[in-house]
């Protein structure tokens, strides 16, 4: 009995393998980029021994995997997840067009809409639209006066990469309303990108498609809830969160990869994927981030002269020197930051304010140790934004608190405020003790708050601050007043910004 059940195993066993041996496989190479943020000049990066080498670096790169592909008769695709341009003086004074010359140059074959392409207004995205020489996607992007896309969006677009017929869809977190600055959206509707994503899908699926690959701009816990709710996606690439995953993520019920590769042109991610296209599956993959230091890869000198075309063009005014830091000065969303500690004294000392609020997605680089020059401070706040001055009761600051202490947004920085929070009470009840200077916040009573222009009209939905008496705009820039701070208090160091003002509750 044992030997005949061994033998009837056997012809099972030879059975299944005939079949699978029917099932013809192809590679593809997936080469992607993500949250740029207009970092494409060499630049000192935390943690780093070398500078980063940027776009030219990066063009460097690629052409060589391009060679090597082709040699092995592996097609590539190059696409990026959004987030190009917005965060240093190259990429703000061009309004992108910086960044898509470089990415003509280098051959993107696509990226998806970030939601900081928005940050200037829909005509800039649609200035980037006309500069690009490849289709920017946001399926969930609709415009609430026609009911369809923008004319500067697709959906999606179709790539022939040898015997595959690759289907590329590009989505948009929802929240781009609540983190673009107030009014830079209007007449435009962000719609659930999971909804648009099956539509997209379906839609390919029906054009006869081999492989889907999804460029998401909603972040990485996002990308994992969407790829397990939709089927059929081979690939994610993402964006919004700027994770660094070094390993992709594989979603066991849609058998989706999902990929990101960190942010501010530091990683270029390199997918090889065999594509199962009857069921348009990823199977066996290879993956790797390489750091895009200065030496990885011979630089490409054309993409050298448009990075030195565009920083001659952004002026000599970011080479001044400020002054000096005898240590890095960390940022952190999640809780209290040496740098968050320093701007939000900054602000103070510009205004003469009590209190001061700063968001901390709104503080784009650390400061690192050495020679401050105006460049660094603009890299770390790009955004332009103004300081405002307001009256809140104390009720209303511990609102303000309660909602940055939900971490929806990421954390408030503060000064002028000793906050003793429980990070695991209810929302609404984590704000246990407040005082201001030495003595217990009132509730009724009213102070003299600083904050910069995004959160005084109701960015991140902190619409307490839209609710403030004798708001005025100072105009002084959130950035001039760091640096100004910075000059008069020359050498800093991190060592005098203990963490003091945000206390979460130990664990008895």
């Amino acid at each position: 009995m044992k030997i005949r059940h061994c033998i009837v195993l056997s012809i099972v066993l030879l059975l299944s393998l005939s079949g699978c041996a029917g099932v013809e496989r192809y590679p593809l190479s997936v080469l992607h980029t993500n949250d740029v943020h207009g970092h494409i000049a060499p630049e000192r990066v935390e943690g780093w021994r070398e500078r980063s080498g940027g776009a030219a670096v990066l063009a460097g790169c690629i052409r060589a995997i391009r060679a090597e592909n082709q040699e092995s008769g592996i097609p590539t695709l190059l696409l990026d997840a959004g987030d190009i341009f917005m965060g240093t003086p190259e990429g703000n004074v061009s309004r992108g067009k910086a960044v898509t010359e470089v990415m003509n140059e280098v051959g993107y074959d696509a990226m998806a809409v970030g939601n900081h392409e928005f940050d200037l207004g829909v005509d800039v995205l649609e200035g980037l639209a006309t500069s690009a020489r490849f289709p920017i996607l946001g399926a969930n992007v609709i415009s609430s006066v026609t009911g369809r896309l923008p004319p500067s969006l697709k959906a999606y677009l179709i790539k022939e990469c040898g015997p595959l017929r690759v289907g590329i869809i590009g989505v948009i977190t929802e929240q781009t309303p609540v983190i673009v600055m107030p009014g830079r959206t209007e007449k435009i509707i962000f719609r659930d990108p999971r909804e648009a994503a099956r539509s997209c899908v379906a839609a390919l699926n029906e054009k006869g498609v081999n492989f889907i690959i999804l460029l998401s701009h909603c972040g990485f816990e996002e990308d994992k809830k969407l790829a397990s709710a939709v089927g059929g996606i081979g690939v994610v690439i993402g964006a919004h969160s700027h994770d660094l995953v070094r390993r992709p993520a594989r979603i066991r019920s849609t058998g989706t990869l999902i990929c990101q590769a960190g942010a501010s042109g530091q990683y270029l991610g390199r997918l090889t994927v065999d594509v199962d296209p009857k069921s348009r599956r990823a199977g066996r993959y290879r993956y790797e981030l390489i750091p895009l230091t200065e030496g990885r890869c011979p630089p490409d000198p054309t993409v050298t002269s448009i990075v030195e075309r565009w920083r001659a063009r952004a002026g000599e005014t970011f080479d001044e020197v400020v002054g000096k830091s005898l240590s890095d000065f960390a940022s952190s969303d999640t809780g209290e930051s040496s740098l968050g500690d320093l701007i939000a004294d900054s602000m103070r000392a510009a205004t003469g304010a009590e209190i001061a609020f700063h968001n901390s997605f709104g503080i784009r680089n650390p400061l690192l140790s050495g020679t401050i020059t105006v460049r660094d401070i603009y890299t770390m706040m790009p955004f332009d934004n103004t300081l405002y001055t307001m009256r809140l009761s104390g009720a209303q600051i511990r609102t303000v608190l309660e909602q940055g202490l939900s971490l929806q947004q990421g954390i408030l920085q503060v000064s002028g405020l000793r906050v003793e929070y429980d990070p695991k009470a209810p929302a609404g009840r984590r704000v246990v003790r407040v005082t201001c200077g030495d003595k217990e916040l009132g509730v009724k009573a009213e102070y003299t708050v600083v904050t910069n222009s995004y959160l005084a009209q109701g960015g991140d939905s902190y619409t307490t601050f839209c609710q403030a008496l004798n708001v005025c705009n100072t105009g002084i820039m959130d950035r001039d007043a760091l640096s100004n701070y910075i000059r008069a208090r020359s050498p800093i160091s991190s060592e005098g910004f203990i963490p003091s003002r945000l206390i979460p509750r130990q664990e008895k």
